[in-house]
């Protein structure tokens, strides 16, 4: 990746106030609810205009009645393939799915976490689909690709631009 620019350790939830990552387990675990099936997705979106600016996602999915999402933002010098902005974007989700479920389990949180990437079988992305869905689940976690992919390609691409 070329030069970090600007980086944020600090996650906006979907209010636009300001969390930080154990106040973003905390607000998790306040929506969490026995009574109700979740999903746990991360992904990440970038757009490049002279800078490439890249979108982390959180989104907690109450099945059936909603929920909530945090995102984060990084910022550096122009990203020129295509390959190299798709393989950035799984890495960033990579390392804060590992983050999240660290402290999960350290809080005792015990759920999984999908990594939801922006590559599908239409389009310029068609070709990175079984390297990417290799490097997610070789580093652990589910994988999942447009159109399930909605971490990555509805919420962190509404932020990323």
């Amino acid at each position: 990746m070329d030069l970090l620019i600007t980086s944020t350790t600090e996650f906006r939830s979907g209010s636009g106030s300001l969390v930080c990552l154990s106040d973003v387990i905390g607000r998790i675990e306040s929506f969490l609810d026995d009574g109700y099936e979740y999903s746990i997705d991360i992904g990440t979106d970038s757009q490049t205009n002279g800078n490439t600016k890249f979108v982390t996602a959180i989104v907690v999915h109450k099945l059936g009645t909603g929920g909530i999402f945090f995102y984060r933002q990084y910022i550096c010098g122009k990203i020129h393939t295509l390959s190299d902005r798709i393989y950035t974007e799984t890495a960033l989700s990579i390392n804060c799915a590992t983050e999240l479920l660290e402290l999960f389990l350290s809080n005792e949180i015990l759920r999984d976490i999908s990594i939801h990437c922006d590559v599908g079988p239409n389009g310029k992305t068609k070709e990175l689909i079984r390297e990417i869905i290799g490097y997610v689940t070789a580093s652990g976690f589910d994988c999942k690709i447009k159109p399930e992919g909605i971490a990555a390609c509805s919420v962190a691409d509404r932020f990323s631009k």
